[in-house]
Order: structure tokens, then C-alpha cells, then sequence
């Protein structure tokens, strides 16, 4: 709706520039804002700008420069590339791809992953994105990509899954996940309504969604109606792996798994399973009655990533599982989180009581936790309840139990399930790359193909993101991976014509770094340089 710079002061005097962007929100409802920082405002009133609106314009003084008709010279943005074809060699996708789909479609596809990566923009936007950085030649406009889409066939795809699961699933864990995306569109055959993980009122489509524990990269996805129930999701993925010939597994999944069902299903067709047990299970509930007196011992001390949590196996032999780990868990710092805040809770509400400004939604605590009097003389009386509030305390949250006929210890348990917290980074990432959140009115095959360029594009964002996680966050600045591409986008290769050899802009010091970090050679005064020497 409009863009304009205004000044804000802050408390040390120092007058800084923004730019205000007012935008309606159609999901809000209503007009909001966005301010990004430019500057600032020196001594004697002069504009200092900083280095994000520096890179800025200096990037779109070069795309106007390179669109110019008849010029000797020709820039390409290459800072963006540079990154995401080091972790596309690394990750073996290329190949594959062209083995499922052809040399020129996998190029296509590779390309709109990374402009996925780096916008997470409509696909039919991408053609400009895309010039700018020299893949201009494949002649994806919004048509083109339509077309790309409808090409990529569920009979190339299961190529394509057979292949790459047969590289990388390896014989160990993979984590299983499923997710729903919600939907306005009216000709997916997928789309139904069921439970929204969203909680939207609309219908959805069902993603189920397997990564590989050993390399961290998804190896397999399925679109699935959004009205089927997990038990009927389970059989389908078994039946899929069987079909495709990936080596029985590991199945770590969440509570959401978790039935007599499905545990019998995975022991009964050869696969092992880490699973955590809901917390209204009944024989949970008794077995961390009998253990958890001796749970919180020296011995059963686990330390992880600067965290401390106490584990204890229960080893039985079962006839539907055969051999079986009951891990019990206790996290003492959470515990003490939610204890806090319950007390920070109850104070409020004791206010509250007092001052007889009562609010409806915390009826149920105020009889359960309070004893309220009211007498002629003295007034209002309120007291705690001491009795619940100790009942509370000593309640069975953050105990919690995982079951496995894999892991033996409860390390190696905790280990598997945790890897689960990258799946959930993926659905999270596959969401909002996949129009933000929304699937538009599409056809079947349409969004079919949209989902698997996302796919594509998690695989590779994975695999970064690994990398990045492998360097040590003070090194880079707590940067992550989409910071380091914002970092390098800049960074361009300008070829003049006649010439053999191409000039390079000279990269700022984030630049550098970000390159040396990753070990990406790039050109500094004139010489090519990797990890901030000379080659």
C-alpha cells in the first residue's frame, strides 16, 4: 500500500532511519506494518546508511545495469549459487534427478529449488530471480513452470524415491512424521477435512514424511487425503517401502503412532520402532508410580547439549513385540519451569479473588486451588489450597516413557527420538515454502509437482543447514543458514564481452567469511582465493 522513511529516536539520542512499509494483511484482516532499519542520522544530521540498504542498492544498481540493451558487460548475481551447488554436489540429488526426470527437467528443478530457498516465493515468479542469476537460459516463465509441473509424473517421482532411499536409507533409524496443509482449492481430490494440525477451518491435504537419522536428509514423502486416519497412514507407508525395496528400518515416530495396532503392524512386518507412550496410557501411568522414587539417581544421569535429564530402562520381553526397552524419563529443569509458572499463575489469581474482578475462563482454577470465604465482619477471605496445589507438584508431568525394540539404553532412545526435531524444522520449512501455508487452487497434478520441487529444496536446505550447524556459533556470528545467503546475495561475476577472463565485485568482510566458512573458493583482489587463503 505504500513505502516511506520515517525517524525514530532512541532512549541514547541517536535518530535512526527506517522504512515503513504498510501492507494489508488478508489473514489479519487489517492494515499493518513492516520497518526495516537503513541508517541512521550522524552528529551534524548527515544520513549514514548501513551496510543491509548499502548491499541493496548497490544489487539493484547492477540488475539495472545488466538489463540494459547493447552493453559490453553482462552481471550475474552468483553469491546465492555459489553456496547452494556446493550442497547440491554434496548431496548426490542432481544426479538422481537426472536419472528419474532427464538432464534438462532436473536442471529446471534444482533451479526453482534454489529460488525457493532464497524466496520462498511463488514458483511462477521466478523467471526475473532466476536471469539475474545466470539460469536465464531455461526459459522458465509462469507458463514453462506449469508445464514443468504437470511433467513430473508419480511414475518418475517413485523412480526417482527408489533411487535416492536406495542411496542414503540405510540400514538403521529413519524418522516418520505427518503434517496437514491446509487448502483452497476445490479440484484436489486429496483435499478433505479431517484433524488440522493447524487448527484452520479448512480442508487439507495429508503429508507423511521420512528422514533419513544417519544423514539428516528426507528420503521419501507421500500425499495423502486429509480425512486418513493414522492407523490407515502406517499401512500405506509399510506397503510403500515394501513396493520400493528399502531395507527394513527403524520407525521413530510420536505419540500420535502410538497403538497396540500399529506396534503389532511394524513387529509383524520385520521393522523395530522407538515410540513415545501418550500420557493417558494407563500402564505408563504405573510404571512411573513404581520407579520414580529411584529415577533421580547419579546413574541415571543423562547430559546432552548443556541439558540434564535422568533415564532409566526397564528391559521385557513381550509376545507381539519380542524383545522390549521401557525408557522412563524425568527433565528437572522443565519441571521447574512449569512449576514457577504455576505459581506465577496462582498469585495472579489470588489477586484476582481479592479484588473480585473474576474472569470466566479461570473458574475451574479458582474452586480447584483456592478456599474463598466470605464473612459479615472481615470480608472476603482467600486462601490457597494447599493440598491441590501439592497435587499438582507431584503430578506425573515431565515423567514420560519411550518404548523400543531397538534402543537398549535410555541414551540411545532419547538420541533417536530428538533427531525428530529436525522432521518438525522440515514441515515447518515445507509449509512455508509451499505459498505460506496455503496450497491455492490448483490441479491435482499441479500441486503434486509443486510438492515435490519442495522436496527437493528441503533435501538440499537440509543438508545446509547441517553444515552450518557444524560450525561453531560464535565463529559464525550465530548466523544461520538463510542469513548467510542474505550475506553473499550481492556477491556478482560481471563478463564483458571479448573477454576471456570475468571480473568480480569485490566482497564485503560477511562475504569472506561466509565463504571461508564453508569452503567456497571465490575471487579477493583480483585472486581466488578458499578459507581465506590464496590457491
Amino acid at each position: 500500500m505504500g513505502k516511506r522513511v520515517i525517524e525514530i529516536k532512541a532512549k541514547n539520542g541517536t535518530v535512526y532511519l527506517y522504512e515503513d512499509e504498510s501492507y494489508w494483511d488478508r489473514e489479519k484482516g487489517y492494515s499493518t506494518h513492516k520497518r526495516t532499519c537503513i541508517g541512521k542520522k550522524g552528529a551534524d544530521g548527515e544520513v549514514i546508511y548501513n551496510t543491509y540498504y548499502r548491499n541493496r542498492e548497490k544489487m539493484h544498481q547492477l540488475a539495472a545495469e545488466a538489463k540494459k540493451p547493447n552493453e559490453v558487460s553482462n552481471t550475474t548475481f552468483v553469491g546465492e549459487t555459489m553456496i547452494l551447488d556446493k550442497v547440491t554436489r554434496d548431496t548426490g540429488v542432481s544426479r538422481v534427478l537426472t536419472e528419474s526426470f532427464g538432464e534438462n527437467d532436473a536442471r529446471k528443478i534444482i533451479a526453482l529449488s534454489y529460488y525457493q530457498i532464497c524466496r520462498g516465493k511463488a514458483l511462477s515468479n521466478a523467471e526475473d530471480w532466476l536471469e539475474q542469476r545466470g539460469l536465464g537460459n531455461m526459459g522458465l516463465s509462469s507458463q514453462r513452470v506449469s508445464e514443468l509441473l504437470e511433467r513430473l509424473k508419480q511414475d518418475k517421482v517413485n523412480t526417482f524415491f527408489q533411487l535416492w532411499a536406495g542411496e542414503h536409507a540405510e540400514k538403521g533409524s529413519q524418522l516418520f512424521d505427518l503434517t496437514s496443509v491446509s487448502t483452497y482449492g476445490k479440484r484436489n481430490p486429496y483435499a478433505e477435512y479431517g484433524y488440522n494440525r493447524d487448527r484452520e477451518n479448512l480442508e487439507q491435504i495429508n503429508l507423511a514424511l521420512l528422514t533419513s537419522c544417519g544423514s539428516g536428509l528426507p528420503m521419501w514423502y507421500q500425499v495423502l487425503p486429509g480425512s486418513m486416519s493414522d492407523k490407515v497412514i502406517l499401512n500405506q507407508v509399510l506397503s510403500m517401502m515394501k513396493k520400493m525395496e528399502v531395507p527394513r528400518f527403524t520407525f521413530v515416530g510420536d505419540r500420535g503412532f502410538y497403538s497396540d495396532y500399529n506396534l503389532e503392524l511394524l513387529s509383524r512386518e520385520g521393522y523395530k520402532f522407538t515410540i513415545p507412550v501418550p500420557s493417558n496410557v494407563a500402564w505408563q501411568k504405573k510404571l512411573i508410580a513404581e520407579h520414580r522414587d529411584t529415577l533421580v539417581r547419579p546413574g541415571n544421569l543423562i547430559e546432552q547439549n548443556g541439558s540434564i535429564m535422568y533415564g532409566k530402562t526397564i528391559y521385557k520381553t513381550t509376545p507381539a513385540h519380542g524383545r522390549t526397552w521401557y525408557h522412563l524419563y524425568f527433565d528437572p529443569a522443565r519441571k521447574d519451569k512449569i512449576i514457577a509458572s504455576f505459581m506465577q499463575k496462582l498469585r495472579a489469581l489470588k489477586d484476582e479473588l481479592e479484588a473480585d474482578k473474576l474472569v470466566e475462563s479461570h473458574r475451574t482454577m479458582y474452586e480447584r486451588y483456592f478456599i474463598v470465604k466470605e464473612t459479615p465482619v472481615r470480608g472476603r477471605s482467600v486462601n490457597y489450597n494447599d493440598e491441590a496445589i501439592q497435587e499438582f507438584i507431584n503430578s506425573d508431568s515431565c515423567y514420560w516413557v519411550l518404548i523400543s525394540t531397538s534402543a537398549k539404553t535410555a541414551v540411545q532412545a532419547l538420541e533417536q527420538y530428538r533427531e525428530r526435531n529436525g522432521v518438525e524444522l522440515y514441515f515447518d520449512d515445507e509449509k512455508n515454502l509451499l505459498d505460506l501455508r496455503r496450497l491455492k487452487n490448483h490441479s491435482e497434478q499441479t500441486i503434486k509437482g509443486k510438492i515435490f520441487v519442495t522436496f527437493i529444496s528441503l533435501i538440499i536446505l537440509a543438508r545446509l543447514r547441517k553444515m552450518v550447524g557444524q560450525i561453531d556459533k560464535k565463529k559464525r556470528k550465530h548466523w544461520s543458514e538463510q542469513d548467510m545467503l542474505r550475506k553473499v546475495e550481492t556477491y556478482a561475476r560481471v563478463h564483458f564481452e571479448g573477454k576471456y577472463k570475468n571480473v568480480y565485485s569485490t566482497p564485503t568482510a560477511a562475504q569472506r567469511l561466509v565463504f571461508d566458512l564453508l569452503e567456497i573458493p571465490y575471487t579477493f583482489k583480483g585472486k581466488e582465493r578458499t578459507s581465506g587463503r590464496e590457491l
